[in-house]
């Protein structure tokens, strides 16, 4: 039954390759291609046009869309935005996003999230579930000058339904499998299914006051499998939450928007393949062939996510004053198997303990002002941001995690101590002494326990002032604004280690004749504690000015006018620290106190041995106690990131054309970058930094199209492309920067006459990115891939009438979908990284099937 369901998907989506968009009801006479924003409905305080009226590039999707296209939470937007990229890592943990050459994997955000109008500003939150969602705008470039730190790559803007607008009860119950074998070749049976159930109640008490309550659960059985942990599933979850909205207005010009959400998160690890060595690896060879998933240890994530807003607008006759309160506070827990094979090397726990408040008040005026001729429409703000945060971090080696590091203590030490020879009084040689290091770290594991406090502060005013018929022109706006931002940062860190060691020195004598005597004792073996510790305060502070100028000419006054502009835009991106550096501070730390034992312990006995040369007896004197001296450490420098700053040039329009039958969408830019961030991993491999990486230039064109060629099909095209290089490094490419995206797809509906089945709708997408580069150092990449996606609905009408307050005006539905998801079982890569001289990649799921049941009650 199931190969039988799959093959039928895959002949249906032959008949269309372009993406889905809103148009009005089926039966509709008009051609004409709707906006979304004519079917939702949506307050934004900082603008006071429609978002396609406004200079700059943005996308909008609208519920059925995220239906269509299976969007469930942020990383599904990856591509089907030009030139959006969001790598998917396996976990809620990390949400990278990456616009126009902008963003890194570690580090704060290059993209702002705004939620009902409320920042998240944590990027550990920005993977949440997106049912109840009622529209999305993901505006690109700049937009710091409104939205301030972390938006210089754009904003995400994420709406739920209004309680106020749509009455009634919603429920969808969706059930999948994966189609496919493993890696292996084995048949997994297509993994464990995932489940998801979605529940929502929008009531409307009076004119004053309404709510709504919606509830989710999502669990995943999990698809790919730990061979090193009797098969577990890597990629299983369980996700659960619920989410509050009241609407109360106690007078006819105060507005108050109440929102709470609750998430609880159970999830397993990363499942990333060995991809085998890259280099000369010193660990030792796992077990785990090429192409599998085998972890000796279990990886999890655990995440608890609270967020409550309060939006309150009071309206004066002349002006409208907004306030923007939210409060978001994040509990989470990862366990990771940090060397991702079957070897026992070492683990990491990372808890992390966020409290976010953000407040902002906006002062605009209802209407346009008159100002030497033109329209004047001031904008003014102030804003504010306080996070505290605490991260544990301990990182544990284990069994061959401590061999590893006696090796590179035992082997820097013999490949340091020099060869004693001996000669007789004839200058004949007689015989050679090699010394041999015996040091052992005590114990079955050894922990690096840290705790880092990191609160951060930032303040900012802002204005903007858009002049409409600008020196008398109708047509002509230009839109001028600054921001001034000031951030404050700091670290307390407490880093420590404690654990016994053994050691004792041995020597080799070689004879003329080539005779060897091992185990010559020179030191003998003893036991001593280790125990140092890395505490202190450390602080940085800085101001940013954020400029944005725009000027915009319209070409019609239609119904969907025409417009073309121009913007020059400035934007930047937080610095911070990077805590996960002081694995590698504490290791070099702990090798340089074990040295000064064995200095200790070594330098009275070489001086007392009467065969070893005065000469040699320096040398090793200095050797010794020069591995056991700790060097100044700048702990500052070595673990601070500078702010990210961009300028970026855009030239576009958006066009209706055909008697408003396509919307044209065209945007060309040009982006420098000045202390780019990227992610590398640290030198031991402990982790991964956030370090600059000077400058950076992007290049690219975006293009989004939107038609309606019959009252029965509806089409939309996105494609980006991008040249994004590094300047420093003989133009090579940003990493994780995708070269081409590309979103096509089209929904053909066949209405019905039958009193209860009113519509068929097919539907079918393909989405792709490439060619991109996965560091700035390896030539690792992957080609241009995509996934070809398809879709078949069956509406049907309920008994039941609707309210006259709901959205929509052709009764209650239902629908019954059959979906499928890379019906190609193209196989590419999500995500590549190398680590301790080893490649590891995550790969995408083969064909997934579904079908979902969706019922307006």
């Amino acid at each position: 039954m199931v190969h039988r369901l799959y093959t039928f998907l895959l002949l249906l989506c032959g008949v269309s390759a372009v993406e889905a968009v809103p148009i009005p009801a089926v039966g509709s006479d008009s051609l004409r291609t709707t906006d979304i924003e004519e079917i939702v409905v949506v307050a934004t305080p900082k603008e006071g046009e429609r978002l396609r009226r406004q200079p700059l590039a943005s996308s909008s999707f609208s519920q059925e869309r995220m239906s269509e296209q299976g969007v469930l939470g942020i990383k599904d937007l990856s591509s089907a935005v030009p030139n959006l990229f969001i790598p998917s890592y396996g976990s809620h943990l990390t949400t990278s996003v990456y616009v126009r050459g902008i963003g890194s994997r570690t580090g704060t955000p290059a993209v702002a999230l705004y939620v009902d109008g409320i920042p998240q500003v944590s990027a550990a939150s920005y993977d949440f579930n997106f049912s109840n969602v009622d529209r999305i705008d993901v505006l690109r470039g700049p937009q710091s000058t409104l939205y301030g730190r972390n938006s210089m790559g754009g904003v995400i803007r994420v709406y739920t339904k209004n309680p106020m607008q749509y009455q009634g009860s919603d429920l969808s119950v969706d059930a999948s499998h994966v189609v496919g074998a493993s890696r292996s070749g084995r048949d997994d049976g297509g993994g464990m299914g995932r489940y998801r159930l979605n529940l929502t109640h929008y009531h409307r008490v009076s004119d004053r006051f309404a709510f709504s309550a919606h509830f989710f659960g999502d669990v995943d059985g999990g698809y790919f499998r730990n061979e090193a942990r009797g098969d577990e599933r890597m990629d299983d979850q369980t996700d659960l939450g619920a989410r509050m909205r009241f609407i109360y207005k106690p007078k006819q010009d105060v507005n108050l928007d109440i929102t709470l959400s609750h998430e609880w998160l159970r999830q397993g690890g990363y499942p990333y393949e060995y991809r085998g060595a890259v280099g000369n690896p010193t660990t030792p060879d796992p077990q785990t062939a090429v192409g599998h998933i085998a972890y000796d240890h279990r990886s999890s994530y655990r995440r608890n996510l609270t967020h409550a807003g309060l939006t309150a607008e009071r309206l004066w006759p002349t002006v409208a004053l907004t306030s923007t309160t939210g409060f978001q506070h994040l509990h989470d827990c990862m366990n990771l198997d940090q060397d991702f094979t079957d070897c026992s090397l070492y683990t990491l726990m990372q808890r992390q303990n966020t409290n976010t408040l953000s407040e902002e008040l906006l002062l605009k005026p209802r209407t346009p002002l008159a100002l030497l001729g033109s329209e004047w429409s001031p904008l003014s703000g102030v804003s504010a941001i306080r996070q505290w945060n605490t991260v544990e971090g301990p990182v544990t080696f284990h069994a061959d995690g401590l061999a590893w590091l006696n090796s590179l203590v035992n082997g820097q030490g013999n490949a340091h101590l020099p060869t004693v020879t001996s000669h007789d009084d004839q200058g004949a040689e007689e015989y050679t002494m090699n010394f041999v290091f015996n040091n052992q770290i005590l114990g079955s594991e050894l922990p690096f326990p840290g705790t880092y406090q990191t609160p951060a502060t930032n303040v900012a005013l802002f204005h903007q002032s858009t002049f409409s018929r600008l020196f008398g022109v109708e047509r002509l706006a230009f839109t001028a604004g600054l921001r001034l931002d000031y951030e404050y940062f700091s670290l307390d860190h407490d880093a420590a280690f404690s654990f016994g060691q053994s050691y004792g020195l041995e020597g080799r004598l070689t004879y003329p004749d080539g005779h060897v005597r091992e185990g010559m004792p020179l030191v003998p073996v003893s036991t001593y504690m280790v125990a140092d510790r890395l505490e202190g305060k450390l602080s940085k502070d800085y101001l940013e000015l954020l400029p944005r100028f725009t000027l915009q000419y319209t070409l019609d006054n239609g119904t969907q006018s025409s417009h073309l502009y121009a913007t020059l835009s400035s934007g930047y991106r937080s610095g911070g620290y990077n805590v996960q550096m002081f694995s590698d501070l504490l290791q070099t730390q702990m090798q340089t106190d074990i040295m000064h034992n064995v200095a200790n312990a070594t330098v009275p006995v070489v001086d007392a041995v009467t065969m070893i040369p005065s000469d040699v007896k320096q040398e090793v004197r200095d050797m010794l106690i020069g591995m056991g001296t700790m060097q100044p450490t700048d702990v500052q420098a070595a673990t601070w990131y500078k702010p990210e700053r961009s300028w970026n040039y855009e030239l576009g329009s958006h066009l209706n054309l055909l008697h408003d039958r396509l919307l044209l969408d065209i945007s060309a830019f040009w982006m420098e970058t000045r202390n780019q961030q990227i992610t590398k991993m640290s030198t031991n491999g402990l982790g991964r930094l956030t370090v600059n990486s000077g400058r950076s230039r992007s290049r690219g064109v975006e293009v989004s199209a939107n038609s309606q060629p019959t009252n029965r099909l509806r089409c939309t095209l996105s494609y980006g492309y991008l040249y994004a290089r590094l300047r420093h490094t003989a133009d090579q490419p940003v990493p994780f920067v995708p070269e081409h995206t590309l979103s096509v797809g089209a929904t053909q509906t066949w209405p019905l006459s039958h009193p209860r089945l009113t519509a068929i709708l097919l539907h079918a997408d393909y989405q792709g990115c490439g060619r991109l580069y996965w560091s700035d150092t390896s030539l690792a990449k992957q080609d241009f891939a995509g996934q070809l996606n398809a879709r078949l609905t069956f509406r049907f009408r309920s008994r039941a009438p609707l309210t006259a307050s709901s959205v929509s005006s052709s009764g209650r539905q239902s629908s019954l979908s059959f979906w499928a998801t890379n019906i190609l079982s193209t196989r590419y890569q999500t995500f590549y990284f190398e680590t301790m001289q080893r490649g590891f990649a995550q790969y995408t799921r083969p064909v997934t099937i579904g079908l979902q049941f969706r019922h307006q009650f």
